[in-house]
């Protein structure tokens, strides 16, 4: 690999350093303005995770994506002049332009230009730290690239003489690094694939211990890694900033009443999260898909609450989750205001555990929920266990919640909420169900 691509895959995305960025908000056709706004304001919070400052903002209303600018060139000539009179060394769209769109506005303003997808990679690339979520990040990073490299690499159209004796034209850097970007793809897919293969064979190991699991869903910053820490008393990273956890951390959790069960943060879900990035995340997102039961994270104070609630069912959706249970939890309880539209969604929730993860109050009410469910989730079997059957009282003991346990003449009577597989495996020894 050239010094160029190694410098290109591991460092920022950008080209150039940039610290002052305007934002180009899209307000579609049939969208209200209230909504474009929020759209607007999560652009920004993406902006700011990534580190890079705000001068200004700016909406564009579109009725269709124009082939060339995706917006009017009379609405460009509008922005580049408000972009150059705050400074901003950069402007980022919040859209999906193309390559050639991307290309055309950076020739046609002078000024760098990335879009959404471009500001999602380059924080998904810094916060990467497992194995497999690097190598995703990385492949996502050069697949986003490859039409792009014009872009980014100018001085690649240089020509490369020809070999000695061959005096041809010859071809041009840029068609010789493209070819390694794809054969370097091509390696990073097999490494993922023996990476998917380790995690395959260590989800199985969980699985055959009959411990219920659960996952932490929700619209990123919701307070999901602050709920694990809360119910674990761990120390996961938990930032107000959107996507601070982007690999799966599980952690065993035991409930008062001594009932346990695996709990694993995810990846916060966000408005147009681009498909190969879910793809990209499949390591943490199918924490959720194989889980027992789903604890679904919501910011009450949030006015988009609703839209958020509907973002994160979607992503569910389209990882093939359906009539799975789900505790819908409410969380920063402790910041709402009496008479305010935050109070009034409380009513939109009907059943939800109402916390806060930052005073503690409700998690009671969520322990006692979760109790429940593993209950409903468990057989409760009653054993007459031989005496001399000591492995088969550890199994149950390991593997199950006792509810009792006594002696009577050469049998050991065990009450137990047990799983399918133990429930099978000890068959023979069960006298009521």
């Amino acid at each position: 690999m050239s010094n160029d691509l190694e410098l290109y895959d591991n460092g920022d995305i950008l080209s150039t350093k940039c610290e002052a960025a305007f934002l180009v908000g899209i307000k579609e056709r049939g969208e209200s303005d209230e909504d474009a706004q929020e759209h607007l304001e999560e652009l920004e919070s993406l902006v700011d995770t990534m580190g890079i400052g705000v001068v200004s903002t700016d909406i564009a209303i579109i009725r269709e994506p124009n082939p060339k600018f995706y917006i009017g060139a009379g609405k460009l000539e509008e922005i580049i002049e408000k972009a150059k009179s705050a400074r901003a060394d950069l402007i980022i769209f919040d859209a999906e332009l193309s390559p050639r769109q991307q290309r055309n506005i950076e020739e046609f303003s002078g000024v760098t230009v990335i879009d959404r997808q471009e500001v999602i990679l380059d924080i998904f690339a810094d916060r990467a730290s497992t194995k497999e979520a690097t190598l995703q990040v990385q492949l996502a990073r050069l697949e986003y690239s490859l039409p792009r490299l014009t872009r980014a690499w100018t001085h690649l159209s240089r020509q490369r003489g020809g070999a000695k004796g061959n005096r041809g034209k010859g071809e041009t850097q840029l068609e010789s690094d493209k070819r390694m970007v794809l054969r370097y793809i091509t390696s990073l897919k097999k490494e993922i694939q023996e990476v998917k293969k380790n995690r395959l064979l260590l989800r199985k190991k969980r699985a055959d211990r009959p411990v219920p699991s659960a996952a932490i869903v929700g619209y990123t910053n919701a307070g999901k890694s602050s709920l694990l820490n809360f119910l674990t008393g761990s120390n996961v990273l938990a930032e107000d900033k959107l996507f601070a956890t982007l690999d799966p951390t599980s952690r065993k959790i035991s409930l008062p009443g001594g009932r346990e069960f695996i709990l694993t943060d995810t990846v916060g879900f966000i408005r147009k999260l681009p498909h190969d990035l879910i793809d990209a995340f499949k390591s943490t997102l199918e924490e959720a898909a194989f889980a027992d039961f789903i604890i679904h994270v919501l910011d009450i104070t949030n006015p988009n609450v609703m839209h958020h609630q509907k973002v994160t069912l979607d992503v569910l959706e389209d990882l093939g989750i359906k009539n799975k249970k789900i505790i819908t939890v409410l969380n920063k309880i402790d910041a709402l205001k009496p008479d305010t539209i935050e109070e009034f969604n409380l009513l939109k929730f009907p059943g939800a555990v109402k916390i806060s993860t930052y005073t503690g109050a409700g998690i009671d009410d969520l322990q006692n929920t979760i109790h429940k469910l593993l209950k409903e989730l468990n057989i409760e079997v009653k054993f007459s266990l031989p005496l001399d059957r000591w492995d088969l009282l550890s199994l149950l003991k390991r593997e199950s919640h006792i509810v009792s346990e006594e002696y009577s003449g050469e049998n050991i009577l065990v009450q137990a909420s047990v799983s399918e597989k133990i429930k099978n495996q000890l068959s023979n020894y069960i006298i009521t169900e």
